[in-house]
């Protein structure tokens, strides 16, 4: 949508939710009567002022819609697709301490990416570019703040969840053709909870699930939820996609995530035929739950619980391997210290412990890793985020972090609208969600004793996208691929031998020490590499 003003243009790039008029919103929001923070939605905003010939840009709260600034001396580039962006400028050199971020947190920390001088736009910030296209400023036009409202109840709490949240649902399934996505956890739960027989949406809801088998829990559980309020329903067994569909998805994602995270790149053909929006869940498990510190939290203790809920263990073998050589003389872990001590400084508005990991999480791992899968349901069908929304975050921010501590707002909230529901099994604990929601055995206990129940029986209950892509013989034919055949970027930053060591200790032991991650992340970086060299095609 572009919009004509008495001084300029506007061009929203996305959609916005909860008003009529939203081409007088972004009007007003250039001209400068209302502020950015009053736009809720999936979006990004672009407005030309022309008395001053400035440009302005806007990112949505959360940076859902991706965006990036290339700088090379006087030369500036803005735009959506990050080599674009890049080879404006003539950018093509290596950030190897952002890098060093994805290596070892999955996601890339701050504004970083793979290229130095390449920027990805932050969340809640207005940018501003003269004539030229050179930086004029760049500011937050919403901090974090969270005050919590002890003058509602828990009960009333939880009721003013579910109306807020059934508005919410109410405004993003109004129109078109909708995908739901079921998983066997909460928060898929918790949106198919706003859903009946008699909705006005119920003739446009379709909802799947996908999983690794015909037993696949996940599949079952989500039947069972679907069925309970009427949906059409499809369930999936995800069969190796991953090396025939690579360049697809390498477009989609630019290589910001790990690309055996993007399953449903296995059914994006199934979606593109039968939605044009999905309803993804994202957030949801940040926003009801806590992060485990309490009040007495000191600073020292939120960088240790902010480092721990993002380090990747199974990163070790990438960093010594591939960022400690180009670093000169860094330690790979100060970096990722720095990264994380740098971004909790600026979320120093909030006062408790707990909410400022969380806040972390949000700005970082969600709108840097969790909303780039965003871009595969994208290619397809345009993502609508309830858990996204600025109505339910703003009242996130008043709820008392006891309220939501082990999900119990969530839990209470679908025993109360949504009993039906709440009778089918979490997958986390195997119970339903009369039973206290965890206390039967814990996710951690459960794993456990697949794992132990897979090494008396040797069969293997497969759980995770990479087994299904990675242990059969074509899948490790595809490593091979493009891991060790002859003429890889990737050996220009780490020797061939160190690679076939590696895939050599994965196949013996494939659960061991998180190696599965380690091939995971090196394939994506030389699939990138091998992208970026071929230039970089859209999707």
């Amino acid at each position: 949508m572009t919009v004509e003003t008495a001084t300029g243009s506007v061009r929203l790039i996305g959609e916005l939710f909860g008003t009529a008029d939203p081409a007088a919103m972004i009007a007003d929001v250039a001209a400068g009567c209302a502020s950015p923070n009053t736009l809720n939605g999936h979006f990004l905003l672009v407005a030309h002022h022309r008395p001053t010939d400035e440009w302005h840009i806007w990112t949505n709260r959360h940076a859902t819609l991706h965006a990036y600034l290339a700088t090379n001396g006087s030369r500036v580039a803005v735009g959506t697709f990050m080599p674009a962006a890049a080879a404006a400028v003539g950018r093509d050199e290596l950030d190897w301490e952002g890098l060093t971020s994805f290596f070892g947190f999955g996601f890339f920390a701050a504004d970083r990416t793979h290229l130095k001088g390449v920027r990805i736009l932050r969340p809640a910030t207005h940018y501003r570019f003269d004539s030229r296209g050179q930086v004029l400023g760049e500011e937050y036009y919403w901090r974090w703040q969270h005050v919590s409202d002890y003058s509602r109840s828990y009960d009333a709490t939880v009721d003013a969840f579910a109306a807020r949240f059934g508005t919410v649902m109410s405004d993003l399934t109004a129109d078109g053709r909708i995908a739901v996505p079921i998983s066997g956890g909460l928060d898929s739960r918790s949106t198919v909870a706003t859903m009946t027989p008699d909705s006005p949406a119920a003739g446009r809801l379709w909802a799947y699930s996908y999983g690794y088998g015909d037993g696949s829990a996940e599949t079952r559980i989500a039947g069972r939820v679907a069925t309970a309020r009427g949906l059409s329903f499809d369930a999936f067994t995800i069969q190796p996609y991953l090396f025939s569909r690579l360049p697809t998805v390498m477009a989609a994602v630019e290589g910001f995530e790990d690309v055996t995270q993007c399953r449903q790149a296995a059914i994006v053909d199934e979606i593109d035929r039968r939605a044009d929006y999905v309803i993804a869940a994202h957030l949801g498990d940040l926003y009801l739950d806590n992060m485990g510190l309490d009040d007495t939290a000191t600073e020292a203790d939120v960088f240790a619980a902010t480092l721990k809920k993002v380090r990747k263990t199974g990163g070790d073998w990438l960093l010594a391997n591939l960022c400690a050589p180009q670093l000169n003389g860094t330690e790979p872990e100060a970096v990722l210290r720095d990264a994380v001590t740098g971004e909790l400084a600026r979320l120093e508005t909030i006062a408790e412990p707990d909410f400022r990991v969380k806040a972390f999480k949000v700005d970082q791992w969600c709108a840097r890793w969790t909303t780039v899968a965003l871009r595969v349901y994208q290619s397809a069908a345009f993502p609508r985020l309830p858990f996204y929304d600025t109505r339910l975050a703003d009242f996130f921010l008043t709820v008392p972090t006891a309220y939501v501590a082990g999900r119990r707002l969530q839990l209470d909230y679908l025993r109360r609208y949504a009993p039906d529901l709440a009778r089918v099994p979490w997958q986390a604990t195997g119970h339903d969600l009369f039973h206290n929601g965890r206390d039967g055995m814990t996710a951690l206990g459960r794993r456990a004793v697949r794992k132990g129940w897979r090494q008396l029986t040797g069969r293997k209950t497969i759980e995770r996208n990479w087994e299904v892509q990675f242990m059969d013989a074509a899948g490790r034919a595809g490593l091979e691929h493009h891991l060790l055949r002859p003429g890889l970027t990737l050996h220009e930053y780490v020797a061939p031998q160190a690679i076939g060591a590696l895939l050599e200790t994965f196949e013996r032991d494939p659960y061991a020490a998180k190696r599965s991650y380690t091939v995971a992340m090196l394939l994506t970086f030389s699939a990138w590499l091998e992208w970026w060299a071929g230039g970089a095609p859209r999707p």
